[in-house]
């Protein structure tokens, strides 16, 4: 279609090969070719990864000559130019010989890329803005601005996408977004608030185990154009989730789903903390966990509510059923009522989720 029959590795650094090379460049530009097929094409040519990023790491488009395109910026050792629009093409042999025309295809790359930018039509870069985002996850923008900002993120109203919400240290979460450029889902981000906003589009991977101290809320998968709606649930599973620690914990929840809410939705997305205050429950379990080793107690009533009995919860926590039946028991005797009875286990399990909601205000 572009003359693919054009490959680098048969090409000597004279006049006609460079003519070949800024043809096929130019027909790319004529045909408005988009920013995936240029990166793809130019892969293809190079017989190597070639990509485009900007300085500032908020975008980065990688291409492979067997048709993969993800996220993924230049590795060390690539040979990078710098276009004038200030972002970055560069390719990359994996420690192979550079070839003679390697430096023409950049430039002719830069060019191209410029160009095919500059179009109206054409997801940019430049554009890769976080703020674009936020449009599209925001409430305040009508359907026509959200669909243009969609436009310009390459991204269709009715693609599927779910909304991440993501919390840790910076370095953590570029770690996790990291492990999903690599798994194929190559999100869009941006910070909005104090959460990592992370669009994904397609299926979700099938592991999403973030780095430890990494939460994450999962939203419901939709249209791209419903973004808000999946935004505000990721928001509100995010406030269930408990990060995860270097030791195995049975207690701890990295990752929520809103789709596993059910009702508990409905308190994430009505109570701020200020709302939840003078619960008694609430205020014995913060004294238990002030005591020593009152972590572990409360520990072992979370996972009583996850699994329903003490021997369930003794087996999760690889733990004597007496250890457990002592914390239970210590616990009990400060709250006042049977955990372990089925409106009791209701009741504690009430009371765990409005404290969880009320260290994680997180309102969209």
């Amino acid at each position: 279609m572009h003359g693919l029959l054009l490959r680098l590795s048969a090409l000597d650094a004279d006049a006609e090969n460079a003519v070949r090379l800024i043809s096929f460049f130019d027909s790319l530009v004529e045909q408005q070719a988009k920013l995936e097929e240029l990166l793809r094409s130019a892969a293809v040519v190079a017989e190597c990864a070639v990509g485009l990023q900007d300085v500032d790491g908020q975008f980065a488009a990688r291409a492979l000559p067997d048709g993969t395109f993800d996220a993924e910026r230049a590795g060390t050792g690539a040979a990078v130019r710098k276009a004038t629009s200030g972002h970055q093409v560069w390719l990359s042999r994996g420690g192979a010989r550079a070839l003679p025309m390697d430096d023409m295809l950049l430039e002719r790359l830069a060019i191209a890329c410029i160009a095919t930018l500059g179009r109206s039509d054409a997801p940019s870069p430049l554009l890769g803005d976080p703020a674009l985002l936020e449009l599209v996850v925001g409430r305040s923008a009508g359907a026509p601005e959200r669909t243009r900002a969609l436009h310009l993120l390459g991204l269709k109203p009715c693609t599927q996408l779910t909304m991440l919400a993501v919390l840790g240290p910076v370095e953590c979460v570029d770690a996790f977004a990291m492990g999903l450029n690599r798994s194929g889902a190559a999100p869009r981000r941006a910070i909005i608030g104090s959460a990592h906003a992370m669009a994904i589009t397609g299926a979700l991977p099938a592991d999403l185990t973030p780095p430890a101290g990494v939460t994450v809320g999962v939203g419901t998968s939709g249209h791209a154009v419903d973004a808000p709606s999946s935004w505000e649930k990721a928001l509100r599973a995010l406030r269930y989730a408990t990060a995860g620690t270097a030791r195995t914990d049975a207690a701890v929840h990295p990752v929520v789903f809103a789709s596993d809410l059910g009702p508990f939705e409905l308190l994430a997305g009505r109570l701020r903390s200020a709302d939840i205050v003078g619960v008694a429950d609430i205020d014995v379990l913060d004294q238990l966990a002030e005591d020593s080793s009152g972590l572990d107690v409360l520990r072992a009533l979370e996972v009583v509510v996850e699994a329903g009995s003490l021997r369930e919860a003794a087996r999760k926590l690889h733990l004597h059923h007496n250890s457990v039946s002592a914390r239970v028991a210590r616990a009990e005797e400060r709250l006042g009522y049977r955990v372990t009875e089925p409106s009791g286990i209701a009741r504690l399990g009430l009371a765990l989720a409005l404290r969880r909601l009320r260290d994680t205000d997180l309102l969209a």
